[in-house]
């Protein structure tokens, strides 16, 4: 069989479909500002960035007069930062003799088993640090979800901040979903999507969310103290927020979601107070040195509209809790509209004195490339990705389900 029925065009264009294939979390996340990276000549370069532009809040006025007799605010928008930061690949390595295989044999020995390790590599790091950006929890530390109501409080959750209707995704693990397929056994009639769940193990889509079985959900440890925490001063404003209750070498991880009493949510437009405590997330590792610590939080403690994000800010000695026991480990669900969350694929050249060639599926991008080995009779073939991390653009469009 001639070796000229593979070609490096064959190879990227069945990982890339087979990359797309593999990772249900990237699929379902917008990459919608890879168009914005790409617009540089000679194409991607790691360390590119693009800046991604958050809608700003508006406040409303009653009455003709405009507004209500003062200066219109400015209009100031916010935004995140996405950078091409990563880059991953597995390496293979071929004689002349097993190059010499139609695509489809070459996709089963040797494609198959390579992309599905980059792919899991690449999701499981997407999905580890994309929770820690994301505050909102719903379910019970310590206790995998049993029955469907924990999910329609992952619900409530998006609609309770406005999240578009569709399309959402939900992330469940293995144990998850056994969990809940078991328990919705006695509801097996003709119905084909009940009679999938049963039959097959998965849920394809319902409850207003398209259902994955996912097995690189991350797992998140607390650090060493969660007991005993109290606010360190009242009026406290911004991304940063001292905290009372501390000993030395206390810990406290990125991920780490907690409330504070006394503190709301509010409605992202009309600022009304929602009967639900506040869910903020931990998103720098600190050790504490001393009786007060300081924590980065999300969101930001703002309590003045437009843009408020809580009822009233915190007062001093509020108690703190967090969700979870110390030093203890809890996988993250995770629950998400597609535009809530952004990441992106560059296409890489192919280096000088190699062959190769870049293929973009679905904006997923992907280079195979090789370089010969004389003395031998082999060849080195890398497939490469370079992506950016994940960054959460709607704070509030994503929750995740604790078990």
């Amino acid at each position: 069989m001639s070796n000229t029925i593979l070609t490096h065009q064959m190879v990227a264009r069945r990982s890339a479909k087979r990359l797309q294939e593999a990772m249900n979390f990237i699929t379902n996340i917008s990459r919608e500002r890879e168009d914005d990276m790409t617009a540089k000549v000679n194409g991607y370069r790691k360390g590119g960035t693009v800046k991604i532009k958050i809608p700003p809040a508006n406040k409303v006025y009653d009455g003709a007069v405009f507004a209500g007799g003062g200066a219109a605010p400015d209009q100031v928008e916010t935004y995140v930062t996405s950078t091409l930061s990563t880059q991953k690949h597995v390496a293979l390595r071929f004689t002349s003799i097993e190059k010499a295989l139609s695509i489809d044999e070459y996709d089963e020995r040797f494609i198959r088993p390579a992309i599905s390790t980059l792919a899991a590599v690449v999701q499981a790091d997407q999905l580890s640090k994309i929770y820690k950006q994301i505050a909102g929890v719903v379910g019970t530390a310590g206790t995998v979800p049993t029955t469907m109501k924990t999910y329609s409080q992952a619900r409530s959750y998006l609609e309770r901040f406005l999240a578009p209707a569709d399309p959402r995704t939900l992330l469940i693990s293995s144990d998850a979903n056994t969990e809940l397929v078991d328990a919705s056994k006695v509801l097996l009639n003709p119905n084909k999507a009940i009679s999938d769940m049963f039959m097959q193990g998965y849920i394809n889509s319902g409850h207003g969310f398209n259902w994955f079985e996912n097995q690189s959900l991350p797992i998140h440890t607390n650090g060493n103290k969660v007991a005993g925490l109290t606010v360190s001063g009242a009026g406290q404003t911004g991304s940063n927020l001292l905290i009372a209750g501390t000993l030395a070498a206390d810990t406290f991880k990125a991920g780490t979601s907690f409330q504070i009493a006394g503190v709301y949510a509010v409605h992202p437009l009309t600022g009304a107070i929602l009967p639900k405590l506040r869910d903020f997330v931990v998103t720098a590792d600190v050790t504490a040195a001393g009786a007060t610590t300081t924590l980065a939080i999300s969101p930001a403690l703002n309590a003045t509209a437009p843009g408020a994000t809580v009822s009233a800010l915190p007062a001093n000695g509020a108690a703190i809790t967090i969700v979870g026991a110390a030093s203890t480990s809890y996988r993250q669900n995770l629950a998400f509209h597609r535009d809530a969350i952004v990441t992106a694929f560059a296409p890489l050249g192919v280096i000088a004195g190699t062959e190769g060639y870049t293929f973009d599926a679905d904006g997923i991008s992907l280079r195979v490339m090789t370089g010969g080995d004389f003395t031998n009779d082999a060849e080195n073939t890398r497939i490469d990705v370079l992506y950016a991390d994940p960054q959460l653009v709607y704070k509030d469009h994503a929750v995740r389900i604790t078990e």
